[in-house]
């Protein structure tokens, strides 16, 4: 630009010695020219140097900055991580907090439970104090009632024995006579206790002696069933029992051949079937049955039959004992209703049912008297023994 101008400049000029100034300002003008440019060659390359520094001095800003940058990340993450572990830490404290909570709730219950317990101790322990209390004090009324027995016992004459040994018998008498029905041993017991009260020689037994004989001659009128003869007669019917016939067929059962009686022997035309029968003797029955069969029964179920009557009849045996008369007569209406049903109606089973039969009509219970009189009037042996001796 400047050296256009100094051109412009030089053309401008006139010749001749304007044209050595123009000259002289144009060299000026050129050197100028040269001097600014390698003016702006040095500030392009200052500009340029400057701006690499520049470049130079962002790039480092820049890896400063990443640096930075990551180093503050990593400070997050490690604030986060904190931050993450603070909260597990307070979740952890929130638990331990909550495990306490629990564990006072706890001891609280386990003070009141303690509490209940020694409570329900000390209850329990005046209870059993109390208890304890009321044994002994029982137990000393029990053991000053003994003392006091003993006291009298030890002051009683052998007429006082033989009083108390009499109550015993008729309390047995009693007992005997109607819990079991054993008059033999009532009387028996009643004849004692009589001798006793004779041995002990008070005057105010005398009535009680009177009412003791007269128990005895009322025992002695009742009629006593013969158990013995009873028993023995069931015996004899079970072993009786043991030979009936069954009336089914079994394994083993004899059979009574009457086949060919009836056939005229002298007819020659039936002389072959006489000789016949009379071969089949022993090995063939024809006879007529009241009852259809059913079956064929095995050796075990005809020994079960026996076996069932068999243990009827001990049962029967056993209400006896027992003097029980609705079980006796009952067990012995099964018996019979037994043997119509399961064996043959011939002499031996109509002899068992006719012995069952009046086993059936002989009672095992008599009326048997009231002789407790006497004993009551024993146990207010105090009574008797005053109006003795107002007598006297």
């Amino acid at each position: 630009m400047e050296r256009i101008v100094a051109e412009e400049i030089q053309d401008k000029a006139e010749p001749g010695s304007e044209n050595k100034a123009l000259d002289y300002v144009a060299k000026g003008v050129e050197g100028s020219l040269i001097k600014s440019t390698w003016l702006g060659f040095f500030n392009l390359f200052l500009i340029f140097l400057l701006a690499g520094f520049g470049f130079y001095l962002s790039e480092l800003s820049r890896d400063d900055l990443k640096n930075l940058i990551d180093e503050v990340h990593k400070e997050d993450l490690q604030l986060i991580e904190i931050s993450g572990q603070m909260t597990e830490y307070q979740k952890q404290l929130a638990a331990i907090q909550s495990q306490f909570a629990t564990i006072q709730t706890q001891f609280s219950t386990m003070e009141s439970d303690i509490s209940n317990k020694d409570q329900v101790v000390n209850q329990a322990l005046e209870n059993f104090s109390g208890l304890n209390d009321e044994k002994l004090a029982a137990n000393k009324k029990e053991l000053s009632l003994s003392i006091e027995q003993i006291k009298r016992q030890l002051g009683k004459t052998r007429g006082d024995w033989l009083i108390a040994d009499a109550e015993y018998l008729l309390t047995v008498a009693n007992q005997r006579l109607h819990l079991v029905g054993d008059v033999n041993a009532a009387i028996k017991a009643l004849t004692a206790a009589d001798q006793r009260l004779r041995e002990s020689g008070s005057g105010s037994v005398f009535k009680v002696r009177e009412e003791i004989a007269e128990e005895i001659s009322l025992l002695k009128n009742v009629k006593v069933p013969d158990v013995v003869g009873i028993y023995s007669k069931l015996k004899l019917i079970s072993k009786a029992s043991q030979d009936l016939t069954i009336r089914l067929p079994h394994p083993g059962k004899q059979i009574a051949v009457e086949l060919g009686s009836n056939i005229d022997a002298d007819d020659g035309t039936n002389q072959w079937l006489s000789d016949l029968l009379g071969d089949l003797h022993g090995l063939v029955s024809i006879r007529r049955v009241e009852q259809p069969v059913r079956a064929i029964i095995s050796q075990e179920d005809a020994h079960f039959i026996r076996q069932q009557l068999k243990l009827k009849i001990e049962v029967a045996m056993l209400s006896l004992i027992q003097h029980q008369d609705d079980l006796f007569k009952q067990d012995l209406e099964e018996s019979k209703l037994w043997v119509n049903n399961n064996f043959e109606a011939n002499e031996q089973s109509e002899q068992v049912i006719l012995d069952i039969k009046e086993l059936q009509n002989t009672p095992l219970h008599s009326d048997v008297p009231d002789v407790s009189k006497s004993l009551t009037m024993l146990r207010n042996i105090s009574k008797l023994r005053i109006e003795a001796d107002k007598a006297l």
